[in-house]
């Protein structure tokens, strides 16, 4: 049952108008790819597909960096006030998101990163801070103490430590924090609703819902496709955070061996 929307949604790009209000839930008869073309004559889809690959990928890589190294500081490092700190982070996990949204905003427009990529890329990146650290901590916690151990005896610094021995551990969590930042990067849209005003830097959802306020001038069919476009890169997401957590376990399996 959780596919049929899925299934529905991509059989409706290749219907008309017509075909989609005379019966809502039929299959393509004629299959035409006139929603698509539809969809591209009549909004910058391109402009808008850029704008939320660069956002997402910046927050894909600036969530799994931070979060691995807050991680790894709260998990083995020992400094003043570290158990407080880090509990602060698990509290914002108890805080809804809209009520945040109005704080968000206004630091944003103290700093004068409004209606830019760094404004929609810090506070993406913020937002996925708390779940990813507790994520990564967790999984430095459930690693034996021995790997540490042995890099001090090979005489290896800190940094040598944590990118060349435990961090290549905690793949599948690094795996995880990249799929979740990029669902959240890619999914958003009420803070970049607010946060951008310029049609330029549209991202998809945003960029979609405006062609749906349109439907009444360009048809129902126009707005499926670009849905079903969207939702490509989360499949392949998802392909990708698949074969990265069966790859990330075997190399952990053996190496624990």
């Amino acid at each position: 049952m959780s596919v049929y929307p899925l299934i529905w949604l991509f059989l409706q790009s290749f219907r008309t108008d017509s075909e989609i209000l005379g019966d809502p839930f039929g299959v393509p008869v004629r299959p035409t790819l006139d929603g698509y073309a539809s969809a591209f004559a009549t909004t910058p889809l391109p402009q808008y597909f850029l704008n939320s690959l660069l956002v997402t990928m910046a927050v894909v890589i600036v969530s799994v960096v931070v979060c691995a190294g807050a991680g790894y500081a709260f998990s083995v490092l020992t400094f003043p006030g570290s158990k407080a700190v880090f509990f602060a982070f698990i509290g914002v996990l108890v805080i809804p998101a809209p009520v945040l949204l109005l704080p968000v905003f206004l630091i944003s427009r103290d700093l004068g990163i409004l209606n830019s990529y760094i404004g929609l890329i810090g506070p993406f990146s913020a937002g996925v801070l708390p779940l990813g650290v507790f994520l990564m901590k967790t999984h430095f916690d459930a690693l034996p103490s021995s790997f540490i151990e042995a890099a001090e005896i090979d005489r290896a610094s800190p940094w040598q430590t944590f990118r060349l021995v435990m961090l290549p551990l905690i793949r599948p969590a690094a795996a995880t924090v990249a799929v979740l930042a990029f669902m959240s990067a890619w999914n958003e849209y009420i803070y970049t609703l607010v946060a951008v005003r310029s049609q330029s830097l549209f991202t998809l959802p945003v960029g979609i819902a405006d062609l749906a306020a349109k439907q009444f001038l360009y048809g129902y069919a126009p707005v499926f496709a670009a849905m079903v476009l969207t939702s490509i890169p989360v499949f392949v997401a998802f392909v990708i955070a698949q074969r990265s957590f069966i790859a990330s376990m075997s190399f952990g399996g053996g190496v624990k061996g």
